[in-house]
């Protein structure tokens, strides 16, 4: 089975990369560990919209990622862009090594207040999952509730489970990448 690497990029705080780590084993039902934490990379910044470019940072988690490790996934308090969206909660390699989160637009509610900080914690961990299943090659799912849902609001986000459906679950667990055993 593969192992999957956590690493906070700038400052996040611990408690919030431990129960994204604890989610991720918990649900995908695979090894996590949580290394050292790396810095925002400068070159990533985009400084006319004032966030981090998403694909930047995955190619540098990619890169800064230690052998031995099959996945990647970078935890952040940035704003996050792509080049196509205002913003995004997360991003991945379809397929590939990397997925990113960031929490720095979960912590709000709609009307502009802070969440408790489990709902929080719960955002994170969802966001995290879906982006990781997206390097597990999963794709969106239509399925009400499920975790691949595209969730581009906070509402939409909130209205998902913290499970995947039935269909995604078994293209999970018949992923060969878990199936792998990493030496």
């Amino acid at each position: 089975m593969g192992v999957l690497a956590v690493v906070p990029l700038g400052p996040i705080g611990e408690m919030a990369v431990r129960i994204t780590a604890a989610n991720l084993q918990a649900v995908l039902e695979i090894p996590v560990d949580i290394l050292p934490a790396a810095a925002l990379p400068a070159h990533a910044y985009e400084p006319t919209r004032r966030q981090y470019d998403a694909g930047r940072l995955l190619e540098d988690l990619v890169r800064i990622c230690p052998g031995g490790y099959g996945k990647v996934l970078g935890v952040a308090a940035a704003d996050l862009c792509i080049p196509i969206l205002t913003y995004v909660f997360g991003e991945a390699q379809l397929g590939g090594k990397a997925a990113l989160v960031s929490g720095w637009r979960l912590r709000g509610a709609p009307s502009g207040a802070a969440v408790p900080l489990d709902h929080y914690y719960e955002r994170l961990a969802k966001v995290a999952l879906h982006e990781v299943a997206h390097t597990l090659s999963l794709y969106h799912c239509e399925e009400p509730g499920c975790l691949m849902n595209f969730s581009p609001t906070l509402d939409d986000l909130d209205r998902l489970n913290l499970m995947f459906c039935e269909r995604c679950r078994f293209s999970l667990r018949d992923n060969p990448w878990r199936l792998r055993e990493v030496p």
